[in-house]
């Protein structure tokens, strides 16, 4: 097996966000600049890419190519610091938001997500942010160097194509798809369901009844509740808006009135402030889930699928209008081509019964707290297959663009290790 087929699959590094808290006894495997990678750090990499890819043993030349990934990394966030590459609060946390949402989907509930990591989601955002941080400070260096992209002529498309052929992965069963993404928003209904609940709770917090017993039995944050709403100490940038303005308005001791956000209505309570950090407790009631709210998404895309069907608009100019599909709506919804394995059942039993440009029924998308619906076009259908030029040339020019970028890249990092300091321990 060539190096190329190596250098294709490690391209995982936007998943390769969450690290576990250094264990006592962790072991230093690396220092690049003033930073380390511990043996727990690189663990964790192969465990993630275990999953990701769904392989149940990673052979010793795929550890060795991941742990370079890393060490790459490091370097370049080295370099990031030497350049004073700056990222601001703001954009680390809305990539945060974006990275915690893709998981939560991933994994089918919020509360799935904290019993993996066994800590509120508040916390999850501390344990995750100054990583992040890093991430995208090398990312931003990055992008600068790489700034023009890279091109490949047709003719390195071809000799790429004729050196690495069979090293290539090949296509396998495959529908090229578009879609349409309505998200479900929260109704006025569910939304004074919610504030009724959390007034009662406020008026018997006001009575005398205890904080952290009504926390235990009635909060909807199911980690904190069971420490009686406990969230710690934190500082600024770690939750969202609307929670760190009241919370940091606060005096010691202080209940806040109902604060409102993305996830229902909070009960505030400020325990203790240690210089720039917050020691609160809070009370979550979520906004429960009506159905009318849900049938209300479907039944306009129900609309949208017949207006369609008779040709009063086509999907594309849909898509442009409605989607909330930030990547693909301003390209008519398209996706592109995705492997089955990617489909749920749910999803790909509504594809086996279209005939290609038909358009699926709506479809749940998401977890229990964030989701929407959408409906699909099936565009093709594609049967696993050898790579030829002829039917296949576009995803060969993109490996080609990845090989290219990964050289240009290897010649970077080696005048980078120039100025910076690298050890690997092992």
């Amino acid at each position: 097996m060539k190096k190329l087929f190596l250098i294709i699959i490690v391209l995982f590094t936007a998943n390769c966000l969450l690290y576990p808290q250094p264990k006592e006894g962790d072991r230093i495997i690396a220092i690049v600049g003033n930073d380390i990678i511990l043996e727990s750090d690189f663990q964790y990499q192969l465990q993630l890419y275990a999953r990701e890819n769904n392989i149940k043993q990673i052979s010793p030349v795929l550890a060795q190519q991941l742990f370079e990934q890393l060490l790459t990394e490091k370097i370049i966030y080295a370099k990031a610091l030497q350049d004073s590459i700056i990222v601001t609060p703001d954009e680390v946390n809305k990539e945060l938001d974006y990275r915690l949402k893709g998981l939560i989907e991933e994994l089918g509930s919020e509360q799935k997500l904290e019993e993996i990591y066994g800590m509120s989601l508040a916390k999850i955002r501390y344990t995750l942010k100054e990583e992040l941080e890093k991430k995208l400070m090398a990312d931003k260096l990055r992008r600068k160097k790489f700034s023009s992209g890279i091109k490949v002529s047709d003719k390195e498309v071809n000799d790429f194509f004729n050196t690495y052929r069979d090293s290539l992965p090949q296509a396998g069963e495959e529908y090229e798809l578009a879609h349409i993404f309505v998200i479900r928003k929260v109704s006025n209904e569910e939304k004074n369901a919610a504030k009724e609940k959390a007034l009662s709770l406020l008026d018997s917090i006001k009575n005398g009844m205890n904080f952290d017993e009504l926390a235990r039995k009635y909060s909807n944050d199911s980690l904190s509740a069971l420490n009686g709403g406990d969230l710690g100490f934190a500082r600024k940038g770690i939750f969202v808006k609307e929670f760190e303005e009241t919370l940091f308005s606060l005096k010691e001791n202080e209940i806040s009135d109902l604060v409102e956000t993305e996830y229902g209505y909070h009960i505030i309570k400020l325990n203790e402030i240690r210089a720039d950090q917050r020691k609160a407790q809070h009370i979550l009631v979520a906004f429960p889930k009506f159905e009318s709210a849900d049938m209300e998404v479907i039944k306009f895309l129900k609309d949208l699928k017949a207006r369609i069907e008779k040709n009063e608009i086509t999907f594309e100019e849909a898509a442009n209008l409605y989607s909330q599909d930030k990547d693909n709506y301003e390209k008519g919804g398209y996706i592109g081509f995705v492997p089955v394995e990617r489909l749920d059942s749910t999803m790909l039993m509504a594809l086996n019964n279209l005939e290609v440009n038909q358009i699926t029924e709506p479809l749940r998308i998401g977890g229990d707290n964030n989701y929407g619906y959408e409906v699909f076009k099936l565009l093709s259908k594609s049967p696993a297959h050898k790579l030829s030029m002829e039917r296949d040339y576009k995803r060969i020019r993109r490996y080609a663009e990845i090989y290219k970028e990964n050289m240009e890249l290897d010649k970077w990092i080696n005048e980078l290790k120039k100025t910076i300091y690298v050890e690997v321990k092992f």
